[in-house]
């Protein structure tokens, strides 16, 4: 297995920090309570889980990843950021540091983050969780390419199990769009991020939020800031500043913060 110390970081809080949908948690064997995730993005998966300051990552089938799979990972779960001096210097409400603590932006697959994002529009953690189960299931536990995506969402059977309303034609749009593109960033790395959230607002059903979703979580903007209503309640509330180069990561926390000051945790 490969083993990394870490500090600041819970496997826990980023699984319940609603910005990824492609972990799955396995239920504790008999031979330990460690909660395991395995957890895909794009063609790679691993298993996951922590005791204390280390983690630690398999392959799916208990192997030992390879030093250019630990490096992946190692870059997927933000171990080269120090977040330490990172949240020392951003301007967080009392509470929020200890509320989501551990919370890291993961730099997870572009296209797994736009397909998750599309679906979670008007929709609970939950459904839109069960809707990236059922895709994840039918393309071997990875999120179905744009192709596979195409094919699978002309079967009027699945569509009707997963349940998607609006949201079908738009996933449709974008499963067909994206055969033929990626966002240019992924060639020209310094394209800025007015730049590319316009781009990305020109695919079917990526609106500002989704777009921003998708340049913080999936492109690696860690200055991008989804706003939902309960960042908009937060900016009312705090008149809170966003970081020019970490505010997404700043959003985690207000965000967690935010929703737990009004009840919704």
């Amino acid at each position: 297995m490969a083993c990394f110390q870490t500090t600041e970081f819970s496997l826990q809080s980023i699984a319940e920090s609603g910005q990824t949908f492609t972990w799955h948690a396995l239920a504790p064997s008999n031979e330990t309570s460690v909660q395991r995730w395995v957890i895909a993005s794009g063609s790679h998966s691993c298993m996951a889980w922590q005791r204390e300051g280390t983690l630690f990552l398999t392959q799916p089938d208990g192997s030992e990843p390879n030093a250019a799979q630990a490096r992946y990972w190692r870059h997927y779960f933000a171990l080269d950021l120090d977040y330490g001096r990172i949240l020392g210097s951003l301007q967080l409400p009392e509470g929020a540091h200890q509320q989501a603590w551990g919370t890291r932006v993961l730099a997870q697959d572009w296209w797994d983050v736009a397909v998750s994002f599309v679906i979670s529009q008007n929709s609970s953690i939950k459904r839109i969780q069960h809707t990236m189960d059922l895709l994840m299931e039918r393309a071997h536990g990875q999120v179905p390419s744009p192709a596979r995506l195409q094919r699978l969402l002309a079967d009027e059977g699945i569509c009707q199990q997963l349940k998607l309303g609006y949201r079908l034609p738009y996933l449709r749009q974008l499963a067909n769009r994206c055969q033929s593109w990626h966002p240019s960033c992924l060639d020209e790395p310094r394209l800025p991020l007015d730049i590319q959230l316009h781009e990305l607002q020109q695919l079917p059903g990526v609106g500002p939020k989704v777009a921003n979703c998708i340049c913080l979580f999936g492109l690696e903007y860690l200055q991008a800031v989804p706003r939902d209503t309960w960042i908009k309640k937060a900016e009312r509330e705090l008149s809170i500043q966003w970081d020019p180069r970490y505010g997404g990561i700043q959003q985690q926390y207000v965000f967690a913060w935010v929703r737990r000051e009004h009840g919704r945790l």
